[in-house]
C-alpha cells in the first residue's frame, strides 16, 4: 500500500537501482553528473535491479528483499539458540524477542541494504558455530557468507572479526588462515571491481562515506538503544558470568565486536537507527543464552521464587515497549504516506515538462523521475570539503539549466537555520537560485514546511 519512502536513503537506493537497470551504471564519478554516491557494496543493488528487470516496482523489490532477510534472521535466531542450548523454550523465546523488537520490524520492511547484510553475517556466524560446537566442516562457508555480507554492506565486519578472535583462542593457525584468506579474497575482488570502474568503486564506498561526526547523533543512538533494548542488556549482563566459560560465550564476543562497529559509525552525520540492527539481533541471542545459563526456564515453569524468575519483568517490559514503538511507527507511516501522496500529486505538474530536475527531496526525485541529478546531503558534505568541485553545479544553476528546483527552504529567508542533516546546497549555490529562479509554489508535505518549487526567472511559470 505504501508507494512512498519509509526513509530517505530508501529512495536513493531505489533510484540508483532503477538507473542501474536502465543505464547499466552504478558507481559514478564524484565530479560528474549525476552527483550521486552509491554508498554500499553492490549485492543489494544487483538483486533489486534483477527484480526491477522482471517487472517489480523498485520500492516493492527492495522491501521484499529486506523482508525475506528479516524472516531469515528469525530462522537463524532459532537455529543458533537450538545449536547452543538444545532448548526449544529458549529458541522460541529468541524468535519472540526478535519478532517483537521494533528496530528489526522497522528496518526489515525498508528497501535498504542493512537487513540483508545482517542476514548474511548471521548466516556466517551460524556456520562458524556449527564448526566450533559440532566439529562440522563449515568454516569455509562461514568465510563465504562473511564475504557476501561485506559485498552487501562494507561495514559488516563484526562477524569475521569475532570469528578470528574466537579461533585464535582455540586454533591460532586456523584463525590466521581464516582471516588472511578472507581478507585476501575480499581485497582482491574489491580491487578488481575498482579497476574495472576506473577507481569509482572505492571512491563511492570509502571516500564518500567519510562523513563528519556529531556527538549529538551518538547521544541519540545511545538513548534509543537503552530505551528499546536496555531490558535485553540487563538480562545479558545478569547471566554473562554463567555463560563466560561455556560454549555460549561466542555470541557475546560477536556482540562486543558489533558494539565496537556501532560506536565507530553511529556518530556520522546521516546515520539512523539502522546502525543498531546487528547489535539488537545479538542482544536477543545473548539475553536468551543468559536465561538458559541461569536455568530461567525450568525455574519459571516450576513456579520457583528464586530471584532469577524476576527476569520475567524485563522480558515483559521489552515486549510492551517495543510493541508500543512499533504501533507508533505504523501510525506514523500511514499518516506520512497520505501526506506524501498529496505532495507528489501537487509536485507532479511542475516536473511534467521533462526538463532537468534539481531536488533536495529524495522521495519526489525517486517518484517523479527515478533519476538523481544531484544527491544533496552527501553532495553538500563533499563539496563543502572540496572533494567535489561545486562550481559546475553553481554555473548550471546560474545558467538556468534546471527547469525545476525543489527545496525544503525559501531561499529569500536568509535567517533560516536548517539542521545539518536537512538536504540543501552550498550558500553560493542557493544564492544563484535566489538570483535566477522564482518561487512559484509551496507544496505541503510530511517534512518541515513542505517543498518550495522554483522555476527559472526568465521563463513564465507553468
Amino acid at each position: 500500500w505504501a508507494r512512498n519512502e519509509f526513509s530517505g536513503p530508501e529512495s536513493i537506493v531505489n533510484a540508483q537501482s532503477v538507473m542501474l537497470a536502465r543505464d547499466g551504471t552504478l558507481y559514478y564519478d564524484l565530479n560528474s553528473y549525476p552527483h550521486t554516491v552509491s554508498a554500499y557494496t553492490p549485492l543489494f543493488y544487483l538483486l533489486e535491479t534483477g527484480l526491477i528487470k522482471v517487472g517489480l516496482p523498485a520500492v516493492t523489490a527492495g522491501r521484499l528483499l529486506s523482508f525475506a532477510a528479516l524472516l531469515g534472521i528469525f530462522a537463524l535466531i532459532w537455529r543458533l539458540l537450538l545449536l547452543y542450548t538444545r532448548d526449544r523454550d529458549c529458541a522460541w523465546t529468541g524468535v519472540l524477542l526478535g519478532a517483537s523488537t521494533s528496530l528489526l520490524l522497522t528496518w526489515g520492511t525498508v528497501g535498504q541494504v542493512d537487513t540483508l547484510a545482517i542476514f548474511w553475517a548471521l548466516a556466517a556466524f551460524y556456520q562458524y558455530s556449527r564448526y566450533a560446537i559440532n566439529g562440522e566442516r563449515t568454516l569455509v562457508w562461514a568465510g563465504v557468507f562473511c564475504g557476501i555480507a561485506f559485498f552487501t554492506k562494507q561495514t559488516t565486519i563484526a562477524c569475521p572479526a569475532a570469528i578470528v578472535i574466537l579461533l585464535w583462542f582455540q586454533r591460532p593457525k586456523a584463525a590466521l588462515q581464516f582471516g588472511a584468506t578472507l581478507a585476501a579474497a575480499v581485497l582482491a575482488l574489491a580491487l578488481a571491481i575498482n579497476a574495472a570502474l576506473n577507481g569509482r568503486f572505492l571512491q563511492d564506498i570509502v571516500l564518500a562515506n567519510l562523513n563528519p561526526f556529531d556527538l549529538k547523533k551518538f547521544g541519540l543512538h545511545i538513548r534509543y538503544l537503552f530505551a528499546a533494548a536496555g531490558q535485553l542488556i540487563l538480562i545479558a549482563a545478569a547471566g554473562i558470568k554463567r555463560v563466560r566459560y561455556g560454549r555460549g560465550f561466542a555470541p557475546f564476543v560477536y556482540l562486543g565486536m558489533a558494539l565496537l562497529v556501532f560506536a565507530a559509525t553511529a556518530p556520522k552525520i546521516g546515520s539512523d537507527f539502522n546502525y543498531q540492527i546487528e547489535s539488537n539481533v545479538l542482544l536477543v541471542l545473548c539475553a536468551c543464552l543468559a536465561l538458559n545459563a541461569l536455568d530461567f526456564f525450568p525455574l519459571t515453569f516450576r513456579g520457583s521464587k528464586n530471584w532469577i524468575t524476576l527476569l520475567q519483568i524485563p522480558l515483559a517490559i521489552h515486549l510492551v515497549v517495543n510493541f508500543r514503538i512499533t504501533e507508533n511507527l505504523l501510525l506514523t507511516r500511514f499518516a506520512t504516506e497520505q501526506l506524501f501522496r498529496t505532495q507528489v500529486a501537487g509536485l507532479a505538474p511542475y516536473a511534467a515538462d521533462g526538463g532537468r530536475l534539481l531536488s533536495t527531496d529524495f522521495n519526489a526525485m525517486a517518484r517523479l523521475r527515478g533519476y538523481i541529478e544531484v544527491e544533496p546531503l552527501i553532495y553538500k558534505l563533499l563539496a563543502g570539503a572540496r572533494v567535489v568541485n561545486p562550481e559546475p553545479l553553481r554555473r548550471d544553476i546560474a545558467a538556468e539549466k534546471f527547469s525545476t528546483i525543489f527545496l525544503f527552504q525559501d531561499v529569500h529567508e536568509h535567517d533560516a537555520n536548517l539542521d545539518v542533516e536537512v538536504s540543501t546546497f552550498l550558500p553560493e549555490q542557493t544564492q544563484e537560485i535566489e538570483k535566477h529562479y522564482k518561487l512559484v509554489a509551496q507544496i505541503p508535505g510530511p517534512y518541515l514546511n513542505g517543498i518550495y518549487v522554483y522555476k527559472p526567472a526568465s521563463r513564465s511559470a507553468e
